[in-house]
C-alpha cells in the first residue's frame, strides 16, 4: 500500500459528532502509514483535541459563502488555494457539506480528488448551494442519508457516491468487575440498573421523549434502575439541556443531568444500556460507543440507527417520539438482565465486523484509491 497525503478539512464551530469521527479517522489514516494534515475553521477546544490527539492541525478561516462578506470568503478562498498548491496532497476530504463549499471551490482545477462526507440532512436548495463546485466523490455515514440526499438533489445524484460508515477505536470490554469499580468511583448505586444517555442534549435527539417515557414507567420499575443523561446543549450555551431538566422535575422524574464530560468512556463503562431516542439520526456515534462498550441500545427506529442495531438481536428499535413505547423497551430491558447481556455482546461482535476503527480506515483508503485512479 502506497503512503497517501492527505488533507482533512472541517470547519468545526463547535465539538460534535462530526468532530470526533474525523479526529478518529485522522489517527486512524496515521497510524496506518499516512500523512495528515487537518484544517479547521477555529482555534477553539476541537483544534486543541486534534493537536492533543498528535495530528498536524492548523487554522484556517474557512468561511461560508455570504453576498454581503464576499470579500473575506474569496480571500479565504485564496490562501487556501495556496496552501493546497504547496501541500499537493493526493486527496483533499471535507469532513461536512458546510466544509466541502469553500475547500471544493478552492480546490478547483488543482486536479487533486476532492471527497465530500456527508453526515446531515439537508434540503436540496441547501445541499446544491454547498455543492456547487461539486466533488469527484461523495461518502455518506449511511444508506439512508445517501438516499434521502440524492432523492433530494438529482444534482448530487449524478455525481459518484458510496456508503462509509463510522468507526472507532474497540478496546477491552470492560468485565463486572471493572463495571463495578467505575461505579464506586462515580458515586453510583451498585444495585440498580444504570440507563444511560450520551449525547448532545438538543431537540432532535430526543431527550424530551426520553424523560417522558420514564415518568410512565411502573414505579417498581422506577426504583429498580437509575437514569443518567451526560452531555450538554453546546450550541446555545445549555439553553435546551436546562429545559430538559424543568421538564424532569414537572415530570417528577429523577435523572441525573452531568452536562458536558470529557470522560464518557467511565460512565459507558459503568452502565447496563444505553438509549438512543434521536428523532433525525444520520448514523450516530453514541449508538457506535455503547455498543462498542458492550452494551445493549434501545435506539429511535429512523436514519441510520436501524444500520446499526438489530433490532431484538443487538438491541431494540423504538418508533420515533413515540414515549409509551419507548417506556415499555425500557421496561424490558430493565427487567431482564440476561436479555441485556446478550444483546450487549451481539452488538460488541456486530461493532468488530463493521464499525471498527481499523475497517472504517481501510474502506475510505479503498475510496481515495479508487477516486485517484479516474481523476488520473
Amino acid at each position: 500500500m502506497s503512503t497517501l497525503r492527505i488533507c482533512l478539512a472541517a470547519r468545526s464551530p463547535f465539538l460534535g459528532g462530526a468532530e470526533v469521527a474525523c479526529e478518529r479517522l485522522a489517527v486512524g489514516l496515521v497510524e496506518a502509514g499516512h500523512e495528515v494534515v487537518v484544517l479547521t475553521g477555529f482555534e477553539n477546544e476541537v483544534a486543541e483535541r486534534f493537536r492533543l490527539a498528535g495530528l498536524d492541525c492548523r487554522v484556517y478561516d474557512l468561511p461560508m459563502r455570504d453576498k454581503w462578506k464576499l470579500p473575506r470568503y474569496l480571500n479565504s478562498r485564496h490562501r487556501l488555494r495556496k496552501f493546497f498548491r504547496a501541500f499537493q496532497p493526493d486527496i483533499i476530504h471535507s469532513n461536512d457539506l458546510p466544509t466541502h463549499q469553500i475547500v471544493s471551490s478552492a480546490a478547483v482545477n488543482l486536479n487533486i480528488p476532492r471527497v465530500c462526507h456527508h453526515r446531515f440532512v439537508y434540503d436540496k436548495n441547501a445541499i446544491d448551494w454547498m455543492n456547487r463546485a461539486g466533488a469527484e466523490q461523495h461518502v455518506f455515514v449511511s444508506r439512508y442519508l445517501m438516499e434521502t440526499l440524492q432523492q433530494a438533489s438529482p444534482r448530487l445524484a449524478r455525481q459518484t457516491g458510496c456508503v462509509l460508515y463510522d468507526g472507532l477505536p474497540l478496546t477491552t470490554v470492560p468485565s463486572a468487575d471493572a463495571r463495578l469499580r467505575m461505579r464506586q468511583q462515580l458515586g453510583l448505586p451498585a444495585d440498580k440498573v444504570i440507563v444511560l444517555y450520551a449525547g448532545q442534549i438538543v431537540e432532535r435527539k430526543g431527550v424530551s421523549d426520553l424523560i417522558k417515557a420514564w415518568s410512565l414507567l411502573a414505579h417498581p420499575v422506577r426504583e429498580m434502575a437509575e437514569l443518567l443523561i451526560v452531555g450538554d446543549d453546546i450550541q446555545h450555551a445549555g439553553a435546551y439541556r436546562q429545559a430538559m431538566e424543568q421538564l424532569a422535575a414537572e415530570l417528577g422524574v429523577v435523572a441525573q443531568f452531568k452536562g458536558f464530560r470529557k470522560d464518557v468512556p467511565a460512565w459507558l463503562t459503568a452502565s447496563d444500556l444505553a438509549v438512543v431516542p434521536s428523532r433525525i439520526e444520520p448514523l450516530g456515534n453514541a449508538t457506535l460507543e455503547a455498543m462498542a462498550y458492550g452494551l445493549p441500545v434501545i435506539g429511535g427506529d429512523t436514519g441510520g440507527i436501524p444500520e446499526m442495531i438489530v433490532d431484538n438481536e443487538t438491541g431494540w428499535l423504538s418508533p420515533v417520539a413515540d414515549s409509551p413505547a419507548l417506556a415499555a423497551l425500557l421496561t424490558t430491558a430493565i427487567k431482564n438482565r440476561a436479555e441485556r447481556e446478550k444483546m450487549g455482546r451481539n452488538g460488541r461482535q456486530r461493532c468488530e465486523t463493521l464499525f471498527s476503527l481499523q475497517a472504517h480506515v481501510r474502506s475510505a483508503v479503498e475510496v481515495y484509491s479508487s477516486v485517484r485512479v479516474r481523476v488520473e
